[in-house]
Parts: structure tokens; sequence; C-alpha cells
């Protein structure tokens, strides 16, 4: 949120002082010829803070005085995103006085502190600012300070959470900036529209809305680091990792390339850790974080390296006065020796407790960030259980073997369905039961496949035969995560074997080599082309909570565990093999 300085726009008093700087060339050797060349952008290179903070300026030049306090304190807030409660303080206190002073610059402070408070995630006192900002600006019925306004009033009652008035808000930009034929405001409003398209869940045409805004100033060669943090915004939100690492990455070498001043990539990195959690990647996460940890720790340097310097400065001119002190009398230098001597075990005392914080902090982040990644994992961990284990009771199996019930009892075929009824409860029972152990036996693990397949033999009219072969394996001893290969078997009843013109046949095999345990489910279905295209979501869904699975469970590099899917290995494309291992664990180990 900046103020249009624009020479059309600026005060009545403020053109009269500025004016007659430029008009006296004397001037060139003090401060206030330094302001008008700010202003005027005769030196953007400078940094206002620095060339303006050696001129003594009275306060009985009230305007010198209040744009000279208002650019040292502006330094002090171009690295951070977040500003500190000092700084914070400083501008409010300035900006009282400026007030009493009757300064019209005041409007300069009102703008800078809504933008403060904006950036701390204050947008209740932003707004009152703003309101304030509009009251002291001496032409805020302008056109362009309208368009300027609407938009900083969207982007308080998007933050606010204030929908009625965000979606107001932006029709009015919109709507201004069409009547004002002003291409850059309505690609702005763009932007502005992307956002508001995020907040009520159409996040694919806020992905177009921001791609526009962003070609626009790539276009006109006016693109800004925030852009293309703002453009991976939009792409997390829709889900589409990649894109959003993509540009942060390409935002990283235009800064690189293009910045004249150093920028804070604070969120940058808390961005490219968030696409790459939302990718999976989550060692590249955690570097990327380092990353954040990294930049909050240069821009920590940056300000005390400032604080520093403005020390310094203080410290010079109170040298300067205590040596023209002692060409006047003695005395008055050593009293003024001593107050120096104490200010300086003062500072020196606060800066050491200001370090001290700092690195306590950094240290307090640090441990938790490893907190918060291990209750991540957890959580992930958990998450992937309750799926898998609702993925187990399937809701559409249970209504067809109802159904199939159902339809034995209306052809009053009364044993069969009371078999049926057996083996259905059977089935039921060890998805419940079994599910509550991490592992359980391989001889409950093939009771229940044995149990499964019965009915889905019933269920089919025995259209299919099921050879479970377990080896030389001691049934009783080996362990294996439970329902593990249910998932499998069912694809392949459901989605190979079902409606097809010959004898189905299905094998499920357990065998060990190498300290792995390997199991091999293997069908002369439809194979790949027509099981995928009948469908092909649950099969994938089967296939990555499986693997998500047994990654959770057996993290031993030494020792690894994985699958493998063979489709059509029939010569005619037929069948479909799926074979798991995992490490070898025996009820003794």
């Amino acid at each position: 949120m900046r103020p249009i300085q624009s020479a059309k726009l600026w005060s009545e008093k403020a053109d009269q002082l500025l004016a007659k700087y430029e008009l006296q060339p004397d001037y060139k050797d003090n401060f206030s010829y330094c302001v008008l060349k700010v202003f005027k952008g005769g030196d953007k290179k400078a940094d206002p803070g620095v060339n303006l903070q050696g001129f003594k300026v009275s306060k009985t030049q009230k305007e010198e005085w209040s744009l000279q306090q208002f650019l040292i304190l502006k330094a002090k807030i171009q690295f951070a995103d977040i500003n500190t409660g000092g700084v914070l303080q400083d501008f409010i206190r300035v900006r009282n006085e400026v007030e009493r002073l009757n300064s019209s610059f005041i409007y300069l402070y009102d703008d800078k502190l809504a933008m403060i408070y904006y950036r701390n995630g204050d947008p209740e006192n932003s707004l009152r600012y703003t309101e304030q900002f509009k009251m002291h600006y001496p032409y805020a019925g302008h056109v362009r300070f309208k368009q300027l306004y609407y938009d900083i009033r969207f982007m308080l009652a998007l933050k606010m959470g204030a929908k009625a008035y965000t979606k107001r808000y932006l029709d009015s930009c919109q709507t201004l900036a069409v009547s004002i034929k002003d291409t850059l405001a309505i690609m702005r409003s763009y932007e502005f529209e992307a956002q508001w398209l995020i907040e009520n869940g159409q996040t694919a045409e806020a992905v177009e809305k921001q791609r526009m805004y962003f070609n626009y100033q790539k276009h006109h060669d006016h693109l800004q680091f925030d852009l293309f943090n703002n453009m991976a915004q939009v792409f997390i939100k829709n889900k589409q990792p990649d894109s959003a690492i993509a540009y942060l990455q390409e935002g990283l070498k235009w800064e690189d390339a293009k910045a004249k001043r150093a920028i804070d990539r604070t969120r940058l990195f808390d961005n490219l850790s968030d696409a790459y959690v939302l990718k999976g990647d989550y060692r590249n996460a955690y570097k990327a974080k380092d990353g954040q940890l990294e930049s909050y720790r240069l821009g920590m340097e940056m300000m005390q390296k400032e604080t520093i310097a403005d020390l310094e400065k203080k410290y010079e001119a109170k040298k300067k006065d205590q040596f023209i002190g002692t060409l006047k009398a003695n005395n008055a230098l050593n009293e003024k020796l001593m107050v120096q001597q104490r200010w300086i075990f003062v500072i020196l005392i606060l800066f050491a407790v200001f370090v001290l914080i700092v690195v306590l902090k950094m240290t307090k982040q640090k441990l938790l960030k490893a907190e918060n990644d291990q209750l991540l994992m957890k959580n992930k961990q958990l998450l992937l259980e309750q799926k898998f284990r609702q993925n187990q009771l399937n809701p559409h199996f249970i209504y067809n073997t109802i159904s199939n019930l159902q339809g034995l009892i209306s052809d009053n075929k009364k044993e069969e369905a009371n078999r049926y009824l057996v083996r259905m409860t059977r089935v039921i029972r060890d998805m419940l039961e079994l599910n509550r152990n991490d592992f359980i036996t391989l001889d409950q693990e093939v009771k229940s496949l044995e149990n499964y397949v019965a009915l889905q033999q019933m269920r089919y009219n025995g259209t299919f035969d099921v050879n479970i072969d377990t080896g030389v394996l001691d049934l009783e001893n080996v362990l294996i995560p439970p329902m593990l290969i249910q998932p499998f078997v069912e694809n392949a009843i459901e989605h190979g074997l079902k409606n097809i013109s010959h004898k189905g046949k299905l094998e499920i095999s357990f065998w060990e080599k190498e300290q792995l345990l390997h199991i091999e489910v293997t069908d002369n279905g439809t194979g790949y082309k027509e099981a995928n295209h009948m469908n092909k979501n649950k099969v994938s869904i089967s296939q990555q909570l499986t693997e998500e699975r047994i990654a959770l469970l057996f993290t031993d590099e030494a020792k690894p565990a994985g699958m493998r899917i063979q489709p059509n290995i029939n010569p005619d494309g037929s069948g479909y093999k799926v074979e798991v291992f995992i490490p070898l664990q025996l009820n003794f180990d």
C-alpha cells in the first residue's frame, strides 16, 4: 500500500515547499535538496535513511522534519515482512508528533502504518489507519486515489474474511479501472479476483486470472519478486505443486539477476516447503524450511547491522558535540564523557540481550519445527491407516453381497442363503478384528483370504477356481500386516475374472527368498486394458495405499520392501500379476 507520488496530487504546502528547493540550486548540499531528489526519483539507488539522517533539522521546520523522520523510519522496514514492535512504536510516536505539528505530510505516516499492521496480520488496525490516510490525503477525491483506496479495502476485506465487502470492493476496482481505461489497474484487479476465487474454492479459475496478471507484468518488464510468490501460492491452492515449485525457482533466479536490493525470501521458502509437502517430497520440504530459517536469519542480521549503524552515527554525533564542548570547558567535557560511558554500557547490555533473545528464539523455532515434523508424520500414518481400513470395508462389496443374499432368500433357497450368510459374517468379522493389529500370523491372513474368496465364489456361482499356495512356510510363526493382499484379490475378481467367457483361475502364492516374504496374486482375466477401462481409479487407489502402507511399516533401508505390477502376462494379452515383497518377520524375532 503506497501513496500516489504524483506532482499533481501533492498538497498545496508540499508543492510550494518542493518547488522552492527545486528552483534554488544552492540547496544541493543540504537536507531539502536530498528530499527533493528522493521524491523526484533523482537518486533511486541511494538509501534515503542513510542520506538524510546526518542532517540536523529543527521541528520549527515542520515539513522538512516530518519528511526526514518518515524517510529514516521507512528505511528500517524495507526488508522485513513482519516489523518488530519497536519499529511500530517509533512510527506511531513520530506520527503523533507530526499530527501535533500539523504537517501536511501526516498521510505518509498513516499509509505506512496501515501497511505495517497489514503485514503483521492486524487488519483491524490497518483499516483504521487506511481511513485516516484517506482523511488526511489532500486529493482523496481524485480518481487515481479512489482506485488505490478500492485496492486497499479489497485486500483488507479479504484478510478480515468479510466476503460481502470483498466482492463489493473487487467490483469497484474493476469498474473504475475499466472506466478510466487503466490497463495496469485492470490487470491488477485480475490478481485480486484470483484471491477472491480461491476463497470461494474456484482454484482453477484463480490460476488463469493470476497468470494473466503475471504475464502482463512480464511482458512489460515490470516483474517483481512477490509476483512469483503470488503465482506459486495460487498453484498450491490448486494442488499443482510442480508448477508452484517452477515459479518459485524462477523467482529465485530472477532475484539473483534483477533485484537491486536485498529481498526477504522467507515467504518464498515457506511456499516452497508447502509445495514439496503437497508433492510428498518431504526431504526437499525440509531443505526449503532450512532456507526459510536462513532467510529469516539474514533479515535479522540486516536489521542488526542497521541498528548498529544507527547507534554508531548517534555515537559519532555525540562525540563531535563533546569535542566542541572541550573547547568551552573541561568540566563539561568530563561530565559528558561519564554520561557517554554510561550510555555505551547500557547500549551494549541491551544489544547483548537482543542477540540472546534472537538466538533463543531461533533455537526454539528449530525445536518446534522438529516436533511439528514428527507430528505430521504420525498424522500421515494415522490418516493412511484410516483410509486403508475404510477401503477394506468396501461399501460396494457389502451392498452386492447383501443383494445376493436377498436374491437367495427370495428364491426360497434357505439352506444356501444360510451358508452364504455365515460366510459373509466371517468375512466382515475378519475385516473388523484383524485390522486392530499391526501384524497377524500368515495362518490368520490365509484363512481370512479363504473366507473372502469362498464368499466371492458363492456370489459368482463358482465361475472361477482359487488356489492358495503357502509352500513350506510356517504359517503360525510368519507375521504379515493384516488384509495386505485382500485389495488385490478383490481387484482380480471384480475387474479381471468378472464377466469372462472362460473358466477363471486365481492363484495366490506365498514364499520366502533371501529373508523376504514374497506374495503373488495372479489371474487369467481380462488383463490391464479392459480392467483399467472399467475402474481405473479404484485400482490406482489400492496400489497407492498399499505402497504408502508398506513404506510406513518397513523403514529399514537394509531390508527393502515394495511391490511390482505385471499386466497382460499371457501371450493373448490376458491375465494380471501383482507381487508384494516385505521383510520376513517371525513371532520369536
